[in-house]
């Protein structure tokens, strides 16, 4: 049988699993994202494209419209992805 010393040695294990994924600075995310974001911004200035917010919107309620029949595709149906 397990004894309780060992089941306590997993909890902690456990827990300490759990926690370890929460630490860190949150700047750190937001600054990989800007530098991202950036980053997209000089590639789109390069090309001479310019996205207004009224096409990004657009864009969003497509991607939207878009899960949403992904979503009621049952799961016996076969997909067949293409690259565009």
């Amino acid at each position: 049988m397990v004894s309780i010393k060992h089941l306590g040695i997993v909890a902690i294990l456990l827990v300490g699993l759990a926690l370890s994924g929460c630490v860190g600075e949150p700047a750190d995310n937001a600054t990989e994202e800007e530098t991202a974001t950036t980053v997209a911004d000089e590639i789109l200035a390069e090309e001479g494209v310019e996205l207004t917010d009224s096409e990004i919107a657009d864009l969003e309620s497509d991607l939207e419209e878009f899960e949403a029949l992904i979503s009621e595709i049952e799961e016996d149906t076969e997909l067949i992805v293409e690259e565009v």
